[in-house]
Protein backbone atom coordinates (compact mmCIF):
# COMPACT_ATOMS: atom_id res chain seq x y z
CA UNK A 1 0.00 0.00 0.00
CA UNK A 2 1.44 3.26 -0.66
CA UNK A 3 2.15 6.45 1.70
CA UNK A 4 -0.86 8.26 2.61
CA UNK A 5 -1.32 11.98 1.82
CA UNK A 6 -0.74 12.98 4.63
CA UNK A 7 2.45 10.68 5.28
CA UNK A 8 3.94 12.05 1.97
CA UNK A 9 3.43 15.68 2.86
CA UNK A 10 6.02 16.54 5.83
CA UNK A 11 4.40 17.75 8.94
CA UNK A 12 6.10 20.72 10.63
CA UNK A 13 5.53 23.00 13.76
CA UNK A 14 7.06 25.53 15.62
CA UNK A 15 6.75 26.50 19.10
CA UNK A 16 8.53 29.27 21.16
CA UNK A 17 10.85 27.96 23.73
CA UNK A 18 12.32 29.92 26.99
CA UNK A 19 15.61 28.10 27.28
CA UNK A 20 18.55 28.05 24.60
CA UNK A 21 18.97 24.18 23.92
CA UNK A 22 16.05 22.78 25.41
CA UNK A 23 13.33 22.19 23.24
CA UNK A 24 9.59 22.53 23.79
CA UNK A 25 6.81 19.81 22.65
CA UNK A 26 6.32 22.13 19.28
CA UNK A 27 3.60 19.17 18.45
CA UNK A 28 0.75 20.55 19.42
CA UNK A 29 -2.38 22.18 18.54
CA UNK A 30 -2.05 25.73 16.84
CA UNK A 31 2.21 25.07 16.03
CA UNK A 32 1.65 23.94 12.65
CA UNK A 33 3.54 25.33 9.96
CA UNK A 34 3.31 25.22 5.85
CA UNK A 35 6.90 25.78 4.72
CA UNK A 36 7.76 24.59 1.45
CA UNK A 37 10.92 22.96 2.08
CA UNK A 38 10.02 21.46 5.91
CA UNK A 39 12.76 18.44 5.37
CA UNK A 40 15.90 20.74 5.38
CA UNK A 41 17.25 20.82 8.73
CA UNK A 42 20.41 18.73 9.30
CA UNK A 43 23.18 18.07 11.96
CA UNK A 44 26.74 19.37 11.37
CA UNK A 45 28.71 17.32 13.09
CA UNK A 46 31.89 17.27 10.93
CA UNK A 47 34.41 14.49 11.06
CA UNK A 48 37.75 15.15 12.13
CA UNK A 49 40.49 12.96 11.37
CA UNK A 50 42.56 11.01 13.94
CA UNK A 51 46.33 9.84 11.99
CA UNK A 52 48.60 8.70 15.47
CA UNK A 53 49.12 5.98 14.11
CA UNK A 54 51.53 5.08 11.03
CA UNK A 55 49.35 3.04 8.57
CA UNK A 56 48.79 3.70 4.60
CA UNK A 57 45.03 4.30 5.23
CA UNK A 58 43.28 6.43 7.95
CA UNK A 59 43.01 4.59 11.23
CA UNK A 60 40.54 6.32 13.31
CA UNK A 61 38.25 9.46 13.38
CA UNK A 62 36.50 11.49 15.91
CA UNK A 63 33.82 14.32 17.00
CA UNK A 64 34.41 17.01 18.98
CA UNK A 65 31.97 20.32 18.76
CA UNK A 66 28.14 20.13 16.98
CA UNK A 67 28.15 23.15 14.60
CA UNK A 68 25.15 25.48 14.21
CA UNK A 69 22.13 23.82 12.61
CA UNK A 70 21.57 26.72 9.51
CA UNK A 71 18.24 25.88 7.61
CA UNK A 72 15.86 28.06 5.75
CA UNK A 73 12.21 27.97 5.54
CA UNK A 74 10.20 28.38 2.60
CA UNK A 75 6.74 30.11 2.34
CA UNK A 76 4.05 31.38 0.50
CA UNK A 77 3.46 34.28 2.81
CA UNK A 78 -0.30 34.13 4.30
CA UNK A 79 -1.75 36.81 6.42
CA UNK A 80 -2.45 34.18 9.54
CA UNK A 81 0.29 31.98 9.00
CA UNK A 82 2.89 31.66 11.20
CA UNK A 83 5.91 32.66 9.16
CA UNK A 84 4.51 35.98 10.65
CA UNK A 85 5.12 34.93 14.24
CA UNK A 86 8.83 34.49 12.38
CA UNK A 87 9.04 37.70 11.33
CA UNK A 88 8.14 39.31 14.57
CA UNK A 89 10.82 37.09 16.48
CA UNK A 90 13.15 38.96 13.28
CA UNK A 91 11.70 42.48 14.62
CA UNK A 92 11.91 41.46 18.29
CA UNK A 93 8.83 43.20 19.24
CA UNK A 94 5.50 42.31 19.06
CA UNK A 95 3.40 43.81 21.98
CA UNK A 96 -0.27 42.60 22.39
CA UNK A 97 -2.39 43.46 19.16
CA UNK A 98 -5.02 46.62 19.20
CA UNK A 99 -8.53 46.00 18.64
CA UNK A 100 -10.16 46.64 15.44
CA UNK A 101 -13.64 48.14 15.40
CA UNK A 102 -16.39 47.63 12.82
CA UNK A 103 -19.42 49.77 13.78
CA UNK A 104 -22.85 49.69 12.09
CA UNK A 105 -26.14 49.79 13.36
CA UNK A 106 -26.23 46.80 15.91
CA UNK A 107 -23.62 49.41 18.29
CA UNK A 108 -23.26 52.73 17.13
CA UNK A 109 -25.53 54.91 19.55
CA UNK A 110 -24.73 56.83 23.18
CA UNK A 111 -27.23 57.94 24.71
CA UNK A 112 -26.12 60.57 26.80
CA UNK A 113 -27.72 63.68 29.13
CA UNK A 114 -25.07 66.43 29.12
CA UNK A 115 -27.55 68.18 31.91
CA UNK A 116 -29.82 66.54 34.59
CA UNK A 117 -32.94 66.89 32.18
CA UNK A 118 -31.79 66.68 28.31
CA UNK A 119 -31.30 63.39 26.95
CA UNK A 120 -29.01 63.42 23.75
CA UNK A 121 -28.68 60.56 21.25
CA UNK A 122 -25.33 60.25 19.60
CA UNK A 123 -25.27 58.26 16.73
CA UNK A 124 -21.55 57.22 15.63
CA UNK A 125 -20.72 56.96 11.41
CA UNK A 126 -20.76 53.34 10.32
CA UNK A 127 -17.02 52.17 9.35
CA UNK A 128 -14.00 50.27 10.67
CA UNK A 129 -11.98 52.30 12.99
CA UNK A 130 -8.53 51.59 15.19
CA UNK A 131 -9.11 53.08 18.74
CA UNK A 132 -7.58 56.31 17.78
CA UNK A 133 -9.78 57.06 14.46
CA UNK A 134 -13.31 55.32 16.73
CA UNK A 135 -12.22 58.16 19.55
CA UNK A 136 -12.78 60.76 17.21
CA UNK A 137 -15.39 59.61 15.55
CA UNK A 138 -17.29 59.60 19.12
CA UNK A 139 -16.26 62.77 19.74
CA UNK A 140 -17.76 64.10 16.74
CA UNK A 141 -20.70 62.62 17.01
CA UNK A 142 -21.78 63.81 20.94
CA UNK A 143 -20.83 66.78 19.45
CA UNK A 144 -23.18 66.57 16.66
CA UNK A 145 -25.89 65.65 19.05
CA UNK A 146 -26.79 69.05 19.98
CA UNK A 147 -25.91 69.23 23.41
CA UNK A 148 -24.83 72.09 25.69
CA UNK A 149 -21.55 70.57 26.42
CA UNK A 150 -18.30 70.07 24.03
CA UNK A 151 -16.92 66.34 24.35
CA UNK A 152 -13.68 64.58 23.76
CA UNK A 153 -12.78 61.53 23.27
CA UNK A 154 -9.69 59.42 23.81
CA UNK A 155 -8.22 56.14 23.18
CA UNK A 156 -4.99 54.63 25.18
CA UNK A 157 -2.62 52.33 23.06
CA UNK A 158 -1.09 50.70 26.61
CA UNK A 159 -4.34 50.27 28.32
CA UNK A 160 -6.96 50.04 25.45
CA UNK A 161 -9.38 51.85 27.13
CA UNK A 162 -11.93 54.61 25.70
CA UNK A 163 -11.64 58.32 27.61
CA UNK A 164 -14.57 60.20 27.18
CA UNK A 165 -14.96 63.80 28.82
CA UNK A 166 -16.66 66.97 28.91
CA UNK A 167 -14.14 69.88 27.92
CA UNK A 168 -16.45 72.55 28.59
CA UNK A 169 -20.50 73.07 29.08
CA UNK A 170 -22.31 71.42 32.26
CA UNK A 171 -20.36 70.32 35.33
CA UNK A 172 -20.93 66.36 34.42
CA UNK A 173 -22.78 64.63 32.46
CA UNK A 174 -23.91 61.20 32.45
CA UNK A 175 -23.36 58.02 29.88
CA UNK A 176 -26.64 55.96 29.97
CA UNK A 177 -25.12 52.35 29.44
CA UNK A 178 -28.12 51.05 31.27
CA UNK A 179 -30.63 53.44 31.55
CA UNK A 180 -30.86 54.51 27.59
CA UNK A 181 -33.50 53.60 25.49
CA UNK A 182 -31.27 52.21 23.17
CA UNK A 183 -29.11 50.11 25.52
CA UNK A 184 -29.35 47.13 23.06
CA UNK A 185 -27.90 48.55 20.16
CA UNK A 186 -25.17 50.94 22.48
CA UNK A 187 -21.41 51.10 21.64
CA UNK A 188 -20.52 50.37 25.38
CA UNK A 189 -19.47 46.81 25.12
CA UNK A 190 -17.59 47.10 21.95
CA UNK A 191 -15.56 50.05 23.74
CA UNK A 192 -15.00 48.23 26.96
CA UNK A 193 -17.31 50.20 29.17
CA UNK A 194 -20.02 47.72 31.51
CA UNK A 195 -23.67 48.69 31.11
CA UNK A 196 -24.82 46.81 33.93
CA UNK A 197 -25.25 50.71 35.65
CA UNK A 198 -25.08 54.17 34.12
CA UNK A 199 -21.86 56.64 34.36
CA UNK A 200 -23.37 59.42 36.07
CA UNK A 201 -21.84 62.51 38.49
CA UNK A 202 -18.25 63.15 36.78
CA UNK A 203 -17.23 64.75 33.91
CA UNK A 204 -14.59 62.49 32.46
CA UNK A 205 -15.08 58.80 31.98
CA UNK A 206 -12.79 55.70 31.48
CA UNK A 207 -14.05 52.42 30.27
CA UNK A 208 -14.19 49.70 32.67
CA UNK A 209 -12.08 47.21 31.14
CA UNK A 210 -9.92 47.26 27.91
CA UNK A 211 -12.11 47.41 24.90
CA UNK A 212 -12.32 44.35 22.79
CA UNK A 213 -13.00 45.24 19.91
CA UNK A 214 -14.89 43.35 17.63
CA UNK A 215 -14.21 39.72 17.62
CA UNK A 216 -11.39 38.32 16.02
CA UNK A 217 -9.94 41.48 14.37
CA UNK A 218 -6.82 42.61 15.49
CA UNK A 219 -3.76 45.06 14.75
CA UNK A 220 -0.02 44.32 15.13
CA UNK A 221 1.98 46.48 15.24
CA UNK A 222 6.06 45.63 15.24
CA UNK A 223 9.50 48.18 14.93
CA UNK A 224 12.59 46.91 15.05
CA UNK A 225 14.52 45.98 18.19
CA UNK A 226 18.08 47.43 18.63
CA UNK A 227 19.17 43.72 19.08
CA UNK A 228 16.88 40.62 19.65
CA UNK A 229 18.06 38.25 22.17
CA UNK A 230 15.93 35.86 24.16
CA UNK A 231 13.56 34.91 21.15
CA UNK A 232 13.74 31.52 19.93
CA UNK A 233 11.96 28.51 18.74
CA UNK A 234 11.70 24.99 18.86
CA UNK A 235 11.10 23.36 15.59
CA UNK A 236 10.08 19.75 14.39
CA UNK A 237 9.35 17.92 10.68
CA UNK A 238 8.24 14.50 10.74
CA UNK A 239 9.80 12.51 8.18
CA UNK A 240 8.02 8.72 8.07
CA UNK A 241 8.53 7.31 11.10
CA UNK A 242 10.65 9.72 12.64
CA UNK A 243 10.60 13.30 13.99
CA UNK A 244 13.44 15.49 13.38
CA UNK A 245 13.53 18.05 15.79
CA UNK A 246 15.60 20.98 15.99
CA UNK A 247 16.15 22.27 19.96
CA UNK A 248 15.95 25.49 19.52
CA UNK A 249 16.76 28.16 16.52
CA UNK A 250 17.13 31.66 16.44
CA UNK A 251 15.07 33.52 13.07
CA UNK A 252 18.65 35.53 11.49
CA UNK A 253 17.18 36.96 8.12
CA UNK A 254 13.91 37.59 6.19
CA UNK A 255 13.79 37.59 2.49
CA UNK A 256 10.21 38.63 0.84
CA UNK A 257 9.80 38.26 -3.49
CA UNK A 258 7.72 37.68 -6.19
CA UNK A 259 7.13 34.22 -6.15
CA UNK A 260 4.91 33.67 -9.58
CA UNK A 261 2.46 36.22 -8.36
CA UNK A 262 2.09 35.16 -4.81
CA UNK A 263 4.53 36.57 -2.28
CA UNK A 264 7.60 34.96 -1.34
CA UNK A 265 8.81 34.76 2.39
CA UNK A 266 12.15 33.24 3.41
CA UNK A 267 13.54 32.50 6.83
CA UNK A 268 16.74 31.92 7.79
CA UNK A 269 17.79 30.11 10.75
CA UNK A 270 20.28 29.20 13.15
CA UNK A 271 19.62 25.92 15.42
CA UNK A 272 21.83 24.63 17.91
CA UNK A 273 21.49 20.97 17.40
CA UNK A 274 19.09 18.28 15.17
CA UNK A 275 18.15 15.04 17.12
CA UNK A 276 15.72 12.62 16.47
CA UNK A 277 15.33 11.51 20.01
CA UNK A 278 13.29 14.18 21.98
CA UNK A 279 11.99 13.25 25.26
CA UNK A 280 9.79 16.25 24.91
CA UNK A 281 8.27 16.83 21.60
CA UNK A 282 5.71 13.79 21.20
CA UNK A 283 6.41 10.76 19.31
CA UNK A 284 4.06 11.83 16.68
CA UNK A 285 2.67 14.60 15.13
CA UNK A 286 -1.20 13.91 15.49
CA UNK A 287 -1.59 16.86 17.32
CA UNK A 288 -0.53 19.17 15.57
CA UNK A 289 -3.04 21.81 13.71
CA UNK A 290 -2.79 24.91 11.82
CA UNK A 291 -4.09 28.27 12.47
CA UNK A 292 -6.47 29.49 10.64
CA UNK A 293 -4.93 30.64 7.49
CA UNK A 294 -6.71 33.10 5.34
CA UNK A 295 -5.63 33.77 1.87
CA UNK A 296 -1.98 33.83 0.39
CA UNK A 297 -0.40 37.65 -0.43
CA UNK A 298 -0.19 38.12 -3.63
CA UNK A 299 1.89 40.76 -6.26
CA UNK A 300 -1.70 41.99 -7.26
CA UNK A 301 -2.79 43.05 -3.78
CA UNK A 302 0.46 45.03 -3.28
CA UNK A 303 0.97 49.13 -3.44
CA UNK A 304 4.42 50.53 -3.57
CA UNK A 305 4.95 54.39 -2.63
CA UNK A 306 7.84 56.50 -2.67
CA UNK A 307 8.77 60.14 -2.36
CA UNK A 308 11.60 62.25 -0.85
CA UNK A 309 12.49 61.86 2.79
CA UNK A 310 11.30 65.43 3.76
CA UNK A 311 8.33 65.37 1.64
CA UNK A 312 4.94 65.33 2.79
CA UNK A 313 2.87 62.14 3.85
CA UNK A 314 2.89 59.28 1.47
CA UNK A 315 -0.15 59.79 -0.81
CA UNK A 316 -2.01 58.06 -4.26
CA UNK A 317 0.46 60.24 -6.45
CA UNK A 318 3.36 58.65 -4.76
CA UNK A 319 2.56 55.12 -6.27
CA UNK A 320 5.46 53.31 -7.96
CA UNK A 321 4.27 50.52 -10.04
CA UNK A 322 7.74 47.65 -10.36
CA UNK A 323 7.31 44.36 -11.93
CA UNK A 324 9.39 42.86 -9.33
CA UNK A 325 11.30 43.35 -5.77
CA UNK A 326 12.86 41.64 -2.86
CA UNK A 327 13.07 43.06 0.62
CA UNK A 328 15.76 41.57 3.22
CA UNK A 329 16.04 41.76 6.59
CA UNK A 330 18.89 40.52 8.08
CA UNK A 331 20.80 40.86 11.93
CA UNK A 332 23.92 39.33 12.11
CA UNK A 333 24.77 36.72 14.35
CA UNK A 334 27.86 34.67 15.63
CA UNK A 335 28.18 31.16 16.29
CA UNK A 336 30.24 30.35 19.55
CA UNK A 337 31.24 27.34 21.64
CA UNK A 338 32.16 27.81 25.30
CA UNK A 339 33.56 25.19 27.67
CA UNK A 340 31.25 22.10 28.61
CA UNK A 341 28.50 22.78 25.81
CA UNK A 342 29.19 20.51 22.90
CA UNK A 343 27.03 23.13 20.75
CA UNK A 344 26.39 26.63 19.79
CA UNK A 345 25.53 28.94 23.09
CA UNK A 346 22.40 31.22 21.48
CA UNK A 347 23.53 33.38 19.26
CA UNK A 348 24.08 37.31 19.59
CA UNK A 349 24.40 39.88 16.97
CA UNK A 350 28.20 41.14 16.14
CA UNK A 351 27.27 43.47 13.19
CA UNK A 352 24.40 45.86 12.79
CA UNK A 353 21.43 44.59 11.25
CA UNK A 354 20.52 45.67 7.53
CA UNK A 355 17.51 46.38 5.67
CA UNK A 356 17.54 46.40 1.69
CA UNK A 357 15.03 47.03 -0.76
CA UNK A 358 15.49 46.53 -4.60
CA UNK A 359 12.68 47.77 -7.16
CA UNK A 360 12.53 46.15 -10.76
CA UNK A 361 10.94 48.25 -13.52
CA UNK A 362 9.55 47.04 -16.58
CA UNK A 363 10.79 50.08 -18.83
CA UNK A 364 12.78 53.69 -18.03
CA UNK A 365 10.01 56.53 -17.57
CA UNK A 366 10.49 60.08 -16.29
CA UNK A 367 9.24 58.07 -12.88
CA UNK A 368 12.44 56.03 -12.93
CA UNK A 369 14.68 57.69 -14.73
CA UNK A 370 14.91 60.81 -12.29
CA UNK A 371 16.23 57.91 -9.49
CA UNK A 372 19.81 58.36 -11.22
CA UNK A 373 19.60 62.16 -10.52
CA UNK A 374 18.65 61.08 -6.91
CA UNK A 375 20.97 58.78 -6.43
CA UNK A 376 24.30 61.18 -7.80
CA UNK A 377 22.55 64.15 -5.44
CA UNK A 378 22.60 61.90 -2.29
CA UNK A 379 18.38 62.86 -2.19
CA UNK A 380 16.98 60.11 0.25
CA UNK A 381 13.82 58.98 0.32
CA UNK A 382 11.00 57.33 2.13
CA UNK A 383 8.53 54.48 1.28
CA UNK A 384 5.94 51.84 1.99
CA UNK A 385 4.49 48.78 0.75
CA UNK A 386 0.88 47.92 1.58
CA UNK A 387 -0.13 43.92 0.96
CA UNK A 388 -4.30 44.34 1.44
CA UNK A 389 -5.98 41.12 1.07
CA UNK A 390 -10.10 39.76 1.70
CA UNK A 391 -12.06 41.41 3.81
CA UNK A 392 -12.14 40.06 7.30
CA UNK A 393 -15.56 41.99 8.77
CA UNK A 394 -17.23 45.36 7.79
CA UNK A 395 -14.95 46.90 5.98
CA UNK A 396 -11.79 45.86 7.88
CA UNK A 397 -9.35 43.41 5.86
CA UNK A 398 -6.40 41.26 5.90
CA UNK A 399 -3.19 43.85 5.85
CA UNK A 400 0.19 43.91 5.69
CA UNK A 401 2.60 47.64 5.73
CA UNK A 402 6.12 47.58 5.69
CA UNK A 403 7.48 50.70 6.21
CA UNK A 404 11.07 52.66 5.77
CA UNK A 405 11.30 55.89 6.70
CA UNK A 406 15.08 56.83 5.24
CA UNK A 407 15.78 55.05 2.27
CA UNK A 408 19.54 56.11 0.49
CA UNK A 409 19.87 54.71 -3.33
CA UNK A 410 22.42 52.51 -2.69
CA UNK A 411 22.74 51.66 -6.69
CA UNK A 412 20.74 52.80 -9.95
CA UNK A 413 20.64 50.32 -13.14
CA UNK A 414 19.07 50.85 -16.34
CA UNK A 415 20.60 47.86 -18.37
CA UNK A 416 20.86 47.46 -22.34
CA UNK A 417 17.07 46.51 -24.37
CA UNK A 418 15.02 46.92 -26.56
CA UNK A 419 12.82 48.60 -23.99
CA UNK A 420 15.68 49.67 -21.03
CA UNK A 421 14.43 48.68 -17.68
CA UNK A 422 14.99 49.86 -14.71
CA UNK A 423 16.33 48.73 -11.18
CA UNK A 424 16.72 51.01 -8.13
CA UNK A 425 18.51 49.69 -4.61
CA UNK A 426 17.94 51.03 -1.63
CA UNK A 427 18.88 50.81 1.44
CA UNK A 428 16.80 51.30 4.79
CA UNK A 429 18.68 53.36 7.61
CA UNK A 430 17.59 54.89 10.83
CA UNK A 431 15.95 58.22 10.52
CA UNK A 432 16.63 61.12 12.48
CA UNK A 433 13.24 62.06 13.59
CA UNK A 434 10.37 60.24 12.35
CA UNK A 435 9.13 62.25 8.81
CA UNK A 436 5.68 62.91 7.37
CA UNK A 437 2.74 60.43 8.10
CA UNK A 438 5.18 57.62 9.99
CA UNK A 439 5.80 57.63 13.64
CA UNK A 440 8.85 55.65 13.54
CA UNK A 441 12.29 56.40 13.04
CA UNK A 442 13.62 52.66 13.16
CA UNK A 443 15.17 51.26 9.54
CA UNK A 444 11.49 49.07 9.42
CA UNK A 445 8.15 49.28 10.89
CA UNK A 446 5.62 46.08 10.20
CA UNK A 447 1.46 46.70 10.38
CA UNK A 448 -0.65 43.50 10.13
CA UNK A 449 -4.14 43.17 10.12
CA UNK A 450 -5.33 39.38 10.39
CA UNK A 451 -7.60 37.64 13.42
CA UNK A 452 -4.52 36.38 16.11
CA UNK A 453 -6.02 38.34 19.06
CA UNK A 454 -2.82 37.52 21.05
CA UNK A 455 0.57 38.97 20.30
CA UNK A 456 2.18 37.30 17.69
CA UNK A 457 5.18 36.53 20.03
CA UNK A 458 3.32 35.07 23.09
Amino acid sequence: MGLSVEKRQNKACIKKASTWGTEVDCAAAGCGIIPKNPGVPKLNYPAIEIDDVANPFETDIDHANINPADFTLNFDAQYNGLEMVLLAALMGTSPAPQPNFVIDATNNIIDFKDTAAATKVATVASGSYTGTTLATAIAVAMNAAGGAGTFACSFSTSTLKFTINETSGPTNFELLWNTGTNKAVDISTVCGYSDAADDTGAATYTGDTAAPGSSSISLHTMTAADEVFGIFFSYAVEKKSKIHVVRTAKVTKMGMKLNGGLIGMDFSLRGDKVIDNSSTVAADMTAVTYPDIHGRMKFHQAVFRLNTQSGGALAVGDTVLPNNFTLEFERKVDSKHVAGSQTVIEPREEAKPSVKLTLEFPRMDTTNNAYFSSWTAGTEMKGDITFTGAVIAGTHTYLLTIQFPRLQIEDVEYSDGNIIPAKLVLRSVVADSAPTGMSITKPIGITLVNTRTTSLLA
